[in-house]
């Protein structure tokens, strides 16, 4: 189990829809599309050494990832730098797993 996977809690959001399950549902999708494309611009921002795409991305993703629980991943974006390509592998694996995360919430009834 990966550290996303077990620090992973969609309590905080949940607690925002209550007995919305169409606008719940609206909005793992937005999150998942929102995840993924971050991590594909991390992708390319390390690719390219692009340390200004980097950080952007970095703080636009980090609310959403310390609200659903990954705070380990969060923290990692926050100390990661171009020349750290190493550390972007395993973080870009706490990416996938965050998105198992999503993916099985929304297979949920």
């Amino acid at each position: 189990m990966s550290k996303t996977q077990a620090e992973f809690s969609p309590d905080f959001f949940r607690s925002l829809f209550g007995a919305a399950p169409d606008e719940w549902k609206g909005f793992l999708e937005v999150s998942v599309r929102a995840v993924e494309e971050a991590q594909a611009k991390l992708d390319k921002a390390m690719e390219a050494g692009d340390a200004i795409s980097l950080s952007e991305t970095r703080h636009s993703i980090g609310p959403s990832l310390t609200q659903w629980g990954a705070t380990s991943l969060e923290s990692g974006l926050r100390g990661l730098t171009p020349a750290q390509v190493a550390i972007w592998t395993s973080l870009s694996g706490e990416f996938d797993a965050l998105l198992g995360c999503l993916k099985r919430l929304q297979s949920e009834p």
